[in-house]
């Protein structure tokens, strides 16, 4: 039976709103896939999903014609993997890959678009609801259990726009040598000197201050700045 206008408009705004919902968590931790990029995966599977189930059924009283409702639906499971792995990145230590939760929260979206698209709504509501408890609660709750007392701190450093490359390359090996975790780093670029936000986990066995310290006598540095954002 053919699929109703309303019905299709209900499980594409469904998908929409529960992508929203899941990008909104990803844009608030600054990834690199947020609010419109899940919104779209999973509006896009749900949109494949009624194609893929509704859209041929003109073609089933063809005798030379055989139709698989599910044939579509299990390609966004394959083609989603392309769009998962383009948020994965290796950071400059080669034991560091970054984007992996990103990608695996794209891949849920995806199935969470399937699963409005085939009308299955609160299966995709729960599926939206766990999710976001894995995202946001569990992220916290389980960080002291793995790596101790960790402080999470912020640098603000201006150097010259003429140190940048090394002055970047110096800092990533002046942390690593006194194993303080860098989280996040932005540069701000500016007409007579740069900016970096620097965003880094200092473990109880990490020491801080040698850095600031270190970061203060470089050539080319303007300012740094710290700030203590506590544990996450």
């Amino acid at each position: 039976m053919m699929i109703s206008f309303v019905d299709a408009l209900l499980r594409l705004c469904t998908a929409l709103l529960l992508g929203l919902i899941v990008g909104f968590e990803r844009e608030s931790d600054e990834q690199s896939a947020g609010l419109r990029t899940n919104a779209l995966v999973s509006l896009g599977c749900a949109l494949f999903t009624i194609i893929s189930a509704y859209g041929f059924l003109g073609f089933t009283n063809l005798s030379h014609v055989q139709i698989d409702p599910t044939r579509i639906a299990s390609y966004i499971v394959a083609g989603i993997g392309f769009l998962g792995g383009g948020t994965i990145f290796v950071q400059k230590d080669p034991q560091k890959v970054k984007g992996l939760t990103t990608a695996a929260a794209i891949w849920v979206v995806a199935a969470i678009g399937v699963a409005c698209g085939i009308g299955m709504y609160w299966e995709a509501i729960l599926v939206t609801i766990l999710v976001l408890i894995v995202l946001s609660i569990l992220r916290f709750a389980i960080r002291p259990f793995l790596n101790g007392k960790i402080e999470r701190q912020r640098l603000e450093i201006e150097f010259l726009p003429t140190t940048a490359e090394q002055f970047i390359s110096m800092l990533y090996d002046l942390c690593e040598r006194h194993t303080v975790k860098i989280v996040d780093l932005k540069v701000h670029i500016k007409d007579d000197s740069n900016k970096i936000v620097l965003t880094c986990d200092a473990s109880k066995e990490a020491n801080i201050f040698p850095v600031i310290e270190a970061l203060r006598t470089y050539k080319g540095v303007v300012m740094v700045d710290v700030a203590l954002k506590g544990t996450p």
